[in-house]
């Protein structure tokens, strides 16, 4: 698959079009059988001579992660291969080390037949998700970790993402954003207050006033050292934990909210180092952003008809939960795509971070 000469590779036609092809060039892998199933315990270095290198390259040479000019068979795990290595490392969402490790093995064991099934499947889920897409569309891959600003022809934006763990996943939705709130104010969920916070609260009443937060009983500000928070469980707790704006806030500085059952959102994070993880899936549900500043910026100009220098002056302000409303509501789309083409041609897979793939969604 040649790459493409317009950006539009996540335009719903175009990305039909793509896939179509990925599951004709992966049923012809199957349909060689003669895909070379690698020891779980293979370990390859740069330089590094192994006789299963060969089986490795001709893996490769099957997926176009390597091209035919080097079909030469060879032991040795050369810079050729690293670099084809690093490809294929790139296409799964692993970390393009060029080391073969354990993750790197487990990807390329998955039968090509398996990732004709994926594709199918995906295929038909974007099928189902993008009818009637609008444009402009914010858009979250969740296995993907990643945010797309799309127009009809271009990506405005991108960023990386953190979303929910499996235990308290993200949830799929096709909605709109509503409103940004500047400087929020975050009120911990009870699960948060009573599984995390309450434990830490037996050991040292402190710790609120380190993490600049209060607590609160019907309504009226108490005084943590005054509670027996020993005695405080799922059963009985009774209050309100809030973490007021700042440096150390949870939220960050910026907040958008979305139509949602389940009381998700999407907001920026203090905690900017684990954007640097390739599978990102740390939070309690809500989507953190990577660039929420140029998110914000994007919706205030060109959805609520603001000037550049209005928007600016609004987001540096100190008022403490500052609701800004998106005159006209952003589409968003949160879907759960594990496979997809990219605006280079190639075919993407990410791990199933949370098992949907054996629902078939």
């Amino acid at each position: 698959m040649a790459q493409l000469s317009d950006p539009a590779w996540l335009n719903p036609e175009r990305q039909t079009q793509l896939m179509q092809q990925a599951i004709e060039l992966y049923s012809c892998i199957a349909n060689t059988n003669d895909w070379h199933t690698l020891p779980t315990d293979l370990r390859l270095s740069p330089g590094d001579t192994n006789i299963v290198v060969p089986k490795l390259q001709h893996n490769l040479l099957l997926t176009k992660d390597l091209g035919f000019e080097h079909c030469d068979s060879t032991t040795v795990y050369d810079s050729v291969l690293v670099a084809a290595t690093i490809n294929f490392q790139k296409r799964h969402g692993l970390k393009p080390d060029g080391l073969v490790g354990a993750g790197t093995v487990a990807a390329i064991n998955v039968p090509p037949s398996r990732r004709v099934e994926l594709l199918k499947n995906n295929l038909h889920r974007w099928n189902t998700t993008t009818t009637e897409l609008e444009f402009p569309v914010v858009m979250i891959n969740i296995p993907d970790f990643r945010l797309y600003l799309l127009d009809t022809c271009e990506v405005l934006l991108q960023m990386r993402v953190i979303i929910g763990e499996k235990a308290t996943p993200t949830y799929l939705n096709k909605t709109v954003l509503q409103s940004i709130v500047v400087n929020p104010i975050w009120n911990l969920p009870r699960s948060i207050a009573v599984n995390e916070i309450v434990p830490i609260l037996r050991r040292n009443p402190n710790y609120l006033y380190k993490r600049n937060m209060r607590v609160y009983h019907h309504g009226k500000q108490v005084n943590p050292w005054r509670i027996n928070w020993k005695k405080i469980n799922a059963g009985n707790y009774d209050f309100q934990i809030t973490q007021l704006p700042g440096k150390q806030n949870e939220l960050g500085e910026l907040k958008f909210l979305y139509v949602s059952k389940a009381n998700q959102y999407m907001h920026d994070t203090p905690r900017k180092q684990l954007f640097k993880y390739e599978q990102r899936d740390f939070s309690h549900g809500c989507i953190r952003l990577q660039k929420p500043y140029e998110l914000a910026l994007y919706l205030l100009k060109e959805r609520s008809g603001q000037t550049e220098k209005k928007v600016k002056e609004l987001l540096a302000r100190r008022d403490r939960n500052l609701y800004l409303r998106i005159r006209k509501p952003m589409p968003l789309l949160i879907l759960y795509q594990t496979c997809w083409v990219s605006k280079e041609g190639q075919v993407q897979f990410r791990p199933d971070v949370y098992g949907y793939e054996s629902l078939k969604l």
